[in-house]
């Protein structure tokens, strides 16, 4: 179980070193269902993902920010790519990498109202 996390971040990190522009600070956090990595940035993600979904409440249109969830498939994983946006420029990246035994719909796509 432990080296399977570390085998799952070792991959995150790659994902971060290869596509993201100046990654800053990491935090990682594991639950029953996922792997996520929290990297904050000041640059932009070089990789073309496929988004399904966009949100942005009221102050965060006032501020230029917008959160939109995206998807993608990279070295074995499914991931959730969360890209948070402050001030028009991306500022936080969440990867989530999904356990094997979780049960997720794949691909992701926008929640019926």
């Amino acid at each position: 179980m432990a080296e399977e996390r570390e085998i799952v971040y070792g991959k995150l990190v790659a994902y971060v070193d290869r596509f993201v522009r100046l990654p800053g600070r990491m935090r990682r956090l594991e639950d029953g269902v996922a792997y996520h990595l929290f990297v904050w940035t000041r640059g932009g993600l070089e990789r073309k993902v496929t988004c399904f979904d966009e949100a942005a409440g009221p102050l965060e249109r006032l501020l230029g920010g917008k959160r939109l969830f995206c998807y993608d498939e990279w070295e074995g994983l499914r991931l959730a790519v969360t890209q948070v946006f402050r001030f028009g420029r991306l500022r936080l990246l969440v990867l989530t990498a999904f356990k094997r035994e979780a049960r997720v719909v794949w691909p992701p796509r926008k929640a019926q109202r």
